[in-house]
């Protein structure tokens, strides 16, 4: 089987409602898609999210570094060849896992199908049926806050990520509040989306500690991973770098010095599901707990990620999140992941499962770029 065409779609659709964070308000989410056409018919989708204030990459570079530098290497090359594939991309491009992972997705569909299999066989089969959620509260009012906690709960979620960073007295008031709506059983996590100093950072979260705080989420810069690391050792809840965390590289040097002990792992951060599996494995061996993170995905994206956890299910000890489906006015095909009462399962099919929907692609995509 060889890849002899490869388009490149960028996609760009709203949110259902903004979302705030501490430093921007969040409107819609840029997308990139991908097809790989075979030579036995066989179509492999395959998806990149970037979010340029968070992810180092947005639609723009990914576009074009897919389109001029990485997807002609593809063209005749078979699918299953994954680590060739993965040794031509590295050679032309170091790093850039966002747009090696929108050309890294599609082959996984295209064995999948060929093979007649879920992608979650090609990763070692089933460690579980379905895994719990989290659901994600933006800022807003105290009253903005603890409604949209409790709707979530009404959902069936038992687990929440709670946006901080507005100051030490407005988290532990929003934080508090939340806690006192929910009662103990539910678990929150907070993130401050980089918004504390280190020592700010310490003192915040000492703070919500009362409140029985299970993750505290990329207090400070995206690189200052010295400070994170100090801050990691001085509070006794659990540090989750996400923006410090984007390639394999930066999950290694961030576990030598310290900083964070909860990694939450992006599919298409990395590299895609190859390099995603390469850094699941680094961390069981560690024995650093990790989960599935999300940046309100597509279909393609939501898929991969949940085949990734059903296989990786042993080394996912908090609840994963799938804010894509929930949190998107529209998608470009229907999910393959069922989510119910704060769960999610796979729908079993070959490859992801995913069939793009035509007419919606064409409503929210721009110009199409075909490389054959």
């Amino acid at each position: 089987m060889k890849i002899k065409r490869i388009e490149i779609i960028p996609v760009t659709i709203p949110l259902k409602k903004k979302v705030a964070i501490s430093f921007i308000t969040w409107e819609k989410v840029e997308y990139v898609i991908t097809k790989f056409y075979t030579d036995e018919g066989i179509v492999g989708i395959g998806e990149s999210a970037p979010w340029a204030p968070i992810s180092r990459e947005s639609q723009e570079t990914v576009v074009g570094l897919a389109s001029k530098h990485l997807a002609p290497l593809l063209i005749g090359e078979d699918p299953f060849d994954v680590e060739k594939i993965w040794w031509k991309m590295d050679t032309v491009i170091p790093g850039m896992g966002m747009a090696k992972a929108a050309l890294d997705l599609p082959l996984y569909d295209i064995m999948g199908k060929a093979l007649n299999v879920p992608v979650y066989k090609l990763l070692g089969g089933k460690a579980t049926e379905a895994f719990p959620l989290v659901g994600l509260v933006g800022l807003g009012t105290v009253k903005e806050m603890i409604d949209e906690t409790m709707d979530w709960i009404r959902q069936g979620y038992r687990s929440m990520r709670i946006k901080t960073g507005r100051g030490l007295r407005e988290d532990v008031q929003s934080i508090k509040a939340i806690r006192e709506a929910v009662g103990p059983e539910i678990r929150l996590r907070v993130d401050a989306n980089q918004a504390y100093s280190t020592p700010m950072a310490i003192r915040v979260i000492k703070a919500l500690e009362p409140y029985g705080i299970e993750i505290a989420e990329q207090p400070t810069a995206w690189y200052d991973f010295e400070g994170l690391a100090r801050v990691t050792a001085a509070v006794d809840t659990p540090v989750m770098p996400h923006e410090s965390l984007y390639s394999i590289y930066d999950a290694i040097q961030l576990d030598r010095m310290g900083a964070g002990n909860v990694y939450g792992l992006k599919i298409y951060r990395p590299g895609g599901v190859t390099l995603a599996k390469k850094l699941a494995t680094y961390m069981e061996l560690r024995n650093i707990p990790m989960f599935v993170c999300s940046c309100v995905e597509l279909a393609v994206s939501t898929a991969a990620s949940a085949h990734f956890a059903v296989a990786s299910y042993r080394n996912i000890k908090f609840a994963s999140e799938m804010s894509g489906p929930v949190g998107l006015e529209d998608d470009i095909a229907e999910s393959a992941v069922q989510i119910k009462d704060g769960m999610a399962a796979i729908v079993d099919r070959p490859g992801y499962g995913v069939e793009l929907d035509e007419k919606r692609m064409k409503k929210y995509r721009g110009e199409i770029i075909t490389i054959k």
